[in-house]
């Protein structure tokens, strides 16, 4: 039996206060960046850096040092102590690295992108607050703290994404993510209060120790220990472990953008594009990816399976989606939605470590895309006059940028070729690991197992084709504008963009080469993989899942050839079409500047992704409003007629009281004071003080005295 007292562990050690001044410096920069003005790009760059540089610290210092929990005491409710605790893991180190790291050159890549916004103190205080609550989510091992920094993550995302509120477009685009993200939330908080239900904490080293204790009897799901001296056993029905998992996968669920509220990261796109490339990297979006590598080992078989499921339905309806998008930053956004998946879709299959190396790989190249769509779209703005007026984020006035902006294309170019999983880039290394586990994962499974299989492959041969589509169109034949505008001088002025742009993307571009994590085509031999071995599963034995730490080696190593074989063919396969569709001068190519939607059922189906606003704006939504009218007429002519019925009834029982009080009780009061006056006037007029009077009057009444008593 554990006792709780055992596992709180005393604070004090010095560490806590490197913890948190990974917070303060960031939360600083958020309090001092807006009040600084025209120096706050440098003033918040230069505090970034510093965490940075801490960030960077610590992971030397305590890679190789065994993990460390901090707690403390927070307050406490009747006999129930809650915490707050850190962690310092290999994760801790590895994510708040990459937490500062991305969001250091955001912060220098927007001091040229938002030179000339006059809000950009604004802008930068949002950058800290936002840097500040991802922080929160990766150093604190408390769910309830968890949930808070979740929550403030999506207020700073909210205020990123709506930054340039008097556009309407972006105003909508901010309040559908923050709406996104609460449902999802539901689930989380449902969740959390599941377990601590359960095992009366937050803390997760403490449910996780409490998690091996605890059994399944008779279907109930059984926990014991004690607290302050008092044993505890608290019962649950088995399903409620396998409901607290899924829960708290919702939660993930609304912030990695997965299947069926993946809707508002597209529109997300109307915020700055470095907010883009800030939110897509390894941030908010990932944060999803992260909570479930911390609950992981607690989450049940049946849990898992729905993870599993909704990541491989999530990563194949959004690769198709990617396909016939003519915004950049849309097919970007897609194609996040996709590697979320996989992601996600790892977690769920048991594939810890890949899913990790995927979210770590993808921050690199997913971030220098955003950012080379960045400068694309920044030098393209360049050229707007009042003559000449276009959208610089359509593919269509694209077009041979590679002439013109050939630093930029080259980076381009590694980034796709890493999103594409091509061997000697980081995204084949994680992605291979993730199809690799998923082959031995399905084997086990078998049945209908093997289609998030299918789906996962398919998702490879769509991510080739579109993002050779993309490098294509915007990249290769006749830069389109000056054609569309009739300015051919136009060509004349576009370059690559300053060394201030260019810095950030180039060393993205470096961290997204697979030598950077190993010199090999093997991911099993990458630093990462070694370096972050897969937990096991604690909870009780009959509801685990099969962990893919006891698949033997040999069945991994018998797969691993066709796998690689299977995802490189289908890559390639996607380049060719890719190819032969949108090569210059093709048909599709040609048409692609005159198209305004594509043609068909499928491509319709691609460009509205799947129709999921549609089936939300006409059924949900127009459910969901029809639902508030009539709520709105019931409280209107109901609960309104009722209390202003009952108000009516009080005005006329007032008027009743008024009546009563004046006639009746004012009444007798005037005839008391009518009646008391006049007795007061006629003792008044026999109190005359004459004394001839006075005897005259004690005469007559003598006289009267004696007749009345002789007769």
């Amino acid at each position: 039996m554990i006792e709780l007292q055992d596992i709180i562990l005393p604070k004090g050690d010095p560490m806590i206060y490197w913890m948190i001044a990974l917070l303060a410096i960031p939360f600083f920069s958020f309090l001092t960046s807006q009040k600084i003005g025209s120096k706050a790009p440098q003033w918040a760059t230069f505090l970034l850096g510093l965490n940075t540089l801490l960030a960077i610290y610590l992971t030397a210092t305590h890679w190789n040092s065994a993990a460390l929990t901090m707690r403390g005491h927070w307050f406490k409710v009747g006999e129930s102590q809650i915490t707050y605790s850190f962690l310092l893991d290999r994760l801790t180190l590895i994510m708040s690295v990459i937490v500062n790291f991305i969001s250091l050159l955001v912060h220098l890549f927007s001091q040229e992108y938002m030179r000339k916004d006059k809000a950009k103190p604004r802008y930068y205080a949002f950058l800290g607050l936002f840097t500040f609550s991802m922080m929160g989510i990766v150093l604190f091992n408390d769910l309830l703290f968890i949930f808070i920094f979740w929550e403030l993550v999506g207020l700073s995302s909210y205020l990123l994404i709506g930054f340039w509120f008097e556009k309407k477009s972006a105003s909508i685009a901010a309040n559908k993510a923050f709406i996104m993200n609460r449902i999802g939330d539901i689930g989380f908080i449902t969740g959390l209060m599941i377990f601590y239900t359960q095992f009366q904490s937050f803390d997760l080293e403490v449910i996780k120790s409490l998690m091996i204790d605890s059994e399944i009897k008779d279907g109930n799901w059984v926990a014991q220990f004690t607290n302050n001296g008092q044993v505890i056993i608290n019962t649950l029905d088995g399903r409620w472990l396998s409901a607290a998992g899924i829960a708290l996968f919702c939660g993930a669920v609304g912030k990695s953008a997965q299947f069926p509220l993946q809707v508002w990261l597209p529109d997300a796109m109307e915020g700055p594009t470095p907010v883009s490339a800030l939110i897509h990297a390894a941030t908010m979006v990932a944060a999803g990816v992260y909570l479930l590598a911390r609950v992981f080992v607690i989450l049940d078989a049946q849990a898992l399976e729905v993870v599993a499921i909704v990541g491989a339905i999530t990563a194949f309806m959004a690769a198709i989606a990617a396909l016939s998008q003519f915004d950049i930053k849309k097919v970007l956004a897609y194609s996040t939605i996709s590697q979320l998946g996989y992601m996600v879709m790892a977690m769920g299959i048991g594939a810890y470590t890949s899913g990790l190396f995927h979210l770590v790989t993808h921050a690199f190249f997913k971030a220098g895309l955003f950012l080379s769509a960045g400068i694309i779209i920044h030098q393209l703005h360049k050229l707007e006059s009042k003559d000449v007026m276009f959208n610089a984020q359509d593919m269509r006035v694209m077009g041979g940028l590679r002439k013109h902006m050939p630093k930029t294309f080259f980076c381009f170019l590694i980034f796709a070729l890493a999103l594409a999983g091509l061997p000697g880039f980081s995204g084949f290394l994680s992605k291979d690991a993730i199809l690799l586990d998923l082959a031995v994962w399905a084997d086990i499974k078998g049945g209908g197992f093997y289609i998030p299989e299918v789906l996962a492959f398919g998702t490879v041969l769509f991510t080739s084709f579109y993002t050779l589509r993309m490098i294509l169109l915007i990249f290769f034949g006749n830069f389109r504008l000056p054609v569309i505008m009739q300015k051919n001088e136009l060509s004349n002025e576009l370059k690559d963009g300053n060394w201030i742009m260019m810095a950030p993307v180039i060393i993205l571009a470096a961290l997204s080469l697979g030598p950077v994590f190993g010199l090999t085509l093997n991911p099993e031999h990458s630093w990462f993989v070694e370096a972050m071995p897969t937990p096991i599963y604690l909870v009780p034995a009959v509801y685990a899942a099969k962990s893919l730490v006891d698949v033997s080696p040999e069945t991994f190593e018998a797969l691993h050839g066709l796998v690689n074989a299977v995802s490189i063919g289908l890559a390639l396969i996607g380049i060719v079409i890719g190819y032969l569709a949108y090569k210059p001068n093709a048909k599709l190519e040609q048409e692609f500047v005159e198209r305004r939607e594509p043609r068909g059922f499928f491509g319709q189906v691609s460009f509205y992704h799947w129709y999921q606003d549609a089936l939300y704006t006409k059924a949900i939504l127009k459910f969901v409003m029809l639902k508030a009218q009539a709520l709105s007429w019931f409280d209107k002519h109901v609960i309104d007629g009722f209390v202003d019925g009952f108000a009516k009834s009080q005005v006329i029982f007032a008027h009743l009281m008024k009546w009563f009080d004046r006639y009746f009780v004012d009444g007798l009061v005037h005839l008391t004071v009518f009646t008391g006056g006049r007795i007061g006037q006629l003792t008044r007029s026999i109190q005359s003080g004459n004394v001839q009077a006075y005897i005259l009057t004690s005469f007559v009444f003598l006289i009267l005295l004696m007749l009345y008593l002789v007769f």
